[in-house]
């Protein structure tokens, strides 16, 4: 812009001034000629005065007033010439006898009395400017100028004029040069400023001096960039808010437009998808569980309507809420969809419903056995052996109720107990000792052999009560699943930070379908068996929870006919002797 404008103000000032100085050469010249034709005029005056002596003597006229004229510093032909335009006499004796009756001054002059010419004489090869004046009846008087003063002094007003031009167009230049860039380098920042602005430097200012309007824009420019950077700056810190509730959310958030094409995901999306590659310009596309999602956010952004509809998918016969809708507001269509994983919910309800039933049948068991003895008993006189019977049945039953509910008491307790106000250092394989010996009884009668293996060294932090139910849980079930004449092996090893406790038997085993649901509450891989020896099925359930309100986990690791081995981790406690 600033070069447009220099050159655009340079060129006018220029024409201007080509135009001035053809007016001032022209109008110079102009008045060079006239000042040459009132010489003319002033000498054909003098002459016109004298037309007796001139008639007399032509020749003789003519040079006198040539020299005279020579002598007062005019240098000037005067030339006679009759009416048929032969040269009579003539002061500088060049012309004489020629016939002038065709140059144009003698014809003006013969037409209107007086003519004028500019032109190089045949005779003495030098220009001249020529004035004729008729006398009337007689002869013509031309007086002539040579035109070489004439023509110096144009010449030497055209270089001037010129030189002056060029250097008045030098000055214009520079100071147009000047003014231009004071008045284009406020609008070169303010540009530059807007560029830095567009291209996302929003702390870009205008600084610098400016006078009238340009400081006046130059402020309305720097108070419009700190109220757009304001504005950015609290739209990113929404934006990444926003963001940041979208990434932190567990449901998985999806956004695609009507090419397919992903606008926006979360990690979770990328995680309930199980699609870690998925990523934002990408398409949507995939398993059959990405496919039916990818359908919904069509059929939206093509009805326009939102949609809500509960899908399974693999592995796991995961569930998920998927709900989506349009983006209303935008110029290209696009679809949100919010994925919700209610695997985990739907499972529960199932646990729930199953412990219900669960609960309802291990007590409805009993109960049933209770009172069909009692109305057994009161039903006619009975022996004293058939009552005794019918009284160790009551007496099993009860016991068996109580054990179920002592174990849901305490299943119960260890779920909503955060912390245990009990807990002190435990000595692992003085527990393990306690557990031994108070099962050791239940081993013989099952002819299973007991082992202990363990470091003296390990200590834990839990309740010493709620330690032996944990182990004596384990080795319990170790002894009641177990082959007759089979062995129970207990060992306790220290892993870098963590106590390892092993409670190996040579049962029955377990199935690998089994181990998923294994530590479910009334959960019974054999559930004959299991009621037969009089379990709850709460056990594992209970060593679970016990497990984790210690901070430690616990697994199985089995295989039909050839035993289980639990493994149960609990944190260590250091620097106990």
């Amino acid at each position: 812009m600033k070069k447009k404008l220099m050159l655009s103000n340079a060129a006018i000032i220029v024409v201007g001034f080509i135009a001035a100085f053809l007016l001032a050469a022209l109008q110079v010249q102009r008045q060079y000629q006239t000042e040459f034709t009132r010489r003319l005029d002033t000498a054909l005056s003098i002459l016109s005065t004298q037309v007796e002596n001139i008639q007399r003597e032509p020749e003789t006229a003519a040079t006198n007033v040539g020299v005279e004229l020579e002598k007062a510093g005019q240098e000037m032909r005067i030339s006679v010439i009759d009416l048929n335009g032969k040269v009579i006499g003539d002061s500088a004796k060049e012309d004489i006898n020629q016939n002038h009756s065709s140059r144009p001054e003698i014809i003006q002059a013969r037409k209107n009395g007086r003519g004028y010419d500019t032109r190089i004489s045949a005779s003495l090869n030098q220009r001249y400017y020529y004035e004729a004046v008729y006398v009337k009846d007689r002869f013509f008087i031309r007086a002539a100028l040579p035109t070489a003063d004439l023509d110096k002094g144009i010449h030497r007003i055209w270089l001037v004029a010129a030189l002056s031009m060029l250097l008045g167009i030098a000055i214009v230049c520079i100071v147009t040069g000047i003014l231009v860039y004071r008045v284009t380098e406020p609008l070169k920042q303010l540009t530059d400023a807007a560029g830095e602005i567009s291209a996302g430097d929003y702390s870009s200012r205008v600084t610098g001096s400016y006078e009238d309007e340009v400081r006046e824009l130059a402020q309305s420019f720097n108070a419009m960039a700190q109220s757009t950077e304001t504005a950015v700056s609290q739209l990113i810190s929404k934006q990444n808010q926003l963001e940041g509730v979208l990434q932190g959310m567990d449901d998985g958030v999806l956004a695609v437009d009507a090419e397919n094409k992903i606008l926006f995901l979360n990690q979770s999306a990328r995680r309930l998808l199980e699609k870690p590659g998925l990523d934002e310009n990408g398409k949507l596309e995939g398993s059959l569980l990405v496919g039916k999602i990818a359908n919904m956010m069509k059929h939206a952004i093509e009805s326009s309507e939102s949609g809500k509809e509960t899908i399974t998918g693999a592995p796991n016969d995961k569930q998920f809420i998927v709900y989506v809708s349009p983006i209303a507001g935008q110029e290209e269509q696009s679809a949100l969809a919010v994925i919700t994983d209610v695997t985990r919910v739907h499972k529960l309800e199932q646990m729930r419903s199953e412990f219900v039933s669960n609960v309802t049948h291990e007590l409805k068991t009993p109960l049933t056995s209770i009172r069909g003895s009692i109305e057994l008993l009161k039903s006619t006189d009975r022996d004293e052996k058939t009552r005794r019977y019918f009284y160790d049945v009551l007496d099993i039953e009860a016991e068996r109720l109580h054990r179920l509910i002592d174990d849901m008491l305490a299943l119960s307790q260890i779920e909503n107990a955060r912390e245990d106000p009990s807990v002190r250092c435990c000595s692992v394989r003085e527990e393990l000792e306690h557990c031994i010996d108070r099962l050791k009884p239940v081993a013989e009668k099952n002819q299973i052999q007991l082992t202990l293996d363990a470091d003296s060294t390990l200590f834990v932090s839990c309740s010493p009560t709620r330690l032996q139910q944990l182990f004596g849980n384990l080795i319990e079930n170790g002894i009641k699943y177990n082959k007759p004449s089979g062995s129970v092996a207990v060992t306790a090893r220290r892993q870098r930070q963590t106590v390892v406790v092993q409670v190996k038997d040579t049962g029955i085993g377990i199935a690998p379908e089994h181990f998923d649901r294994l530590f479910e509450r009334f959960y019974r891989v054999d559930a004959s068996r299991s009621r037969e020896i009089g379990g709850t099925g709460l056990g594992l359930s209970i060593v679970k929870h016990l497990a984790a309100l210690y901070g430690g986990e616990v697994g199985v690791e089995s295989e039909v006919g050839k035993g289980s081995t639990f493994i149960v981790h609990l944190p260590l406690l250091l620097n106990e002797a």
